[in-house]
């Protein structure tokens, strides 16, 4: 058989070849060259979408975006920590097969660290703009100190009054005798 022969032979069979016809089959074999949906359009997979979907809304109460920019950053945020979330069980269901190829886990295990760097930079920044965003809010109140009755009111943390070095040197003796009693 000549290569043309076998071309026309080869073609004729791909007309016949249609792939699935159902929504249910095309939706099934689009997830056909999924290993670990760390980089796949949606940040969750098929199987994980209702935990997705509760995790997405308690992380977005947590995160509370007030803009439009906050709130898709937020988004970001969230996606970005459950892909994160994913990596362990990724890790364990490499250990699990006991009849694996040890190169093959190798190569598994430093394709998800690199996974993990990268996700984890992009959080770290992308928690760095929210922040930003957050305080520079254009509506925001001005936290300026209050004053009352001559005394300065902040809302900072309380701090404790400096000591003396008077003090300093006082306050071990008062601890030593303290002791010794």
């Amino acid at each position: 058989m000549t290569r043309q022969e076998r071309r026309a032979i080869n073609r004729a069979n791909a007309k016949l070849s249609t792939g699935p016809a159902s929504p249910e089959g095309k939706l099934t074999s689009s997830a056909n060259a999924t290993t670990h949906g760390l980089t796949s359009m949606r940040p969750y997979l098929p199987s994980e979408e209702q935990d997705y979907k509760t995790y997405y809304a308690c992380s977005l109460r947590r995160l509370s975006p007030q803009t439009d920019a906050e709130h898709n950053l937020a988004t970001t945020i969230i996606d970005l920590e459950w892909r994160l979330k994913r990596i362990p069980t990724l890790e364990a269901r490499l250990f699990a097969d006991e009849e694996a190829d040890a190169f093959k886990i190798i190569r598994a295990l430093d394709t998800l660290s690199r996974h993990e760097v990268r996700l984890r930079k992009l959080l770290a920044s992308t928690l760095l703009q929210l922040n930003d965003l957050a305080q520079n809010r254009p509506n925001q109140q001005q936290t300026e100190p209050l004053q009352a009755n001559g005394f300065v009111l902040n809302s900072a943390e309380p701090t404790l009054p400096a000591m003396s070095l008077d003090t300093q040197r006082k306050a071990p003796d008062r601890a030593e005798n303290a002791a010794a009693a």
